[in-house]
């Protein structure tokens, strides 16, 4: 019979993972060096088209660079940022333009209620007055 310590050290070792890496016994190299040659071909041929790829990808990107280059410097290129600009500028002007007519649309607005309460007013006035010089015109019939 152990004693307790000597029992944990034992139970330790066993559910050590490190312990048990160490107890799984190495692969014979022939069966490694067979497990290679079963995918040697494949990896190779995976691994050139790979580098085929990048060496297209890489040609590819130098075109592109070429031609964003060749694009950026033609003369088109200098009309078409003129044309952009003008563009921008022309937007601006309908810009404020549309503001300044909003401002004159809500001016005129003011103006078209303001003549309605006038009209509206001298309307009123005219009815009282006539009312009045009636009024009077009985009066001077009734005097008489």
């Amino acid at each position: 019979m152990m004693d307790p310590e000597t029992e944990r050290k034992e139970e330790e070792k066993e559910t050590n993972p490190e312990n048990k890496i160490a107890a799984v016994p190495s692969f014979p190299d022939n069966a490694v060096n067979g497990f290679l040659d079963n995918f040697k071909f494949e990896l190779n041929h995976v691994s050139q088209e790979l580098k085929s790829l990048t060496d297209k990808q890489t040609e590819l990107l130098e075109q592109v660079a070429e031609h964003n280059t060749e694009v950026q410097n033609s003369p088109e290129m200098a009309h078409l940022m003129k044309v952009m600009e003008d563009m921008k500028s022309g937007m601006d002007r309908l810009s404020k333009l549309r503001q300044d007519m909003n401002v004159v649309h809500d001016r005129s607005e003011k103006l078209k209620n303001r003549a309605e309460k006038l009209e509206s007013f001298c309307k009123t006035a005219q009815k009282r007055e006539d009312d009045l010089v009636a009024k009077m015109d009985k009066q001077g019939q009734q005097e008489d």
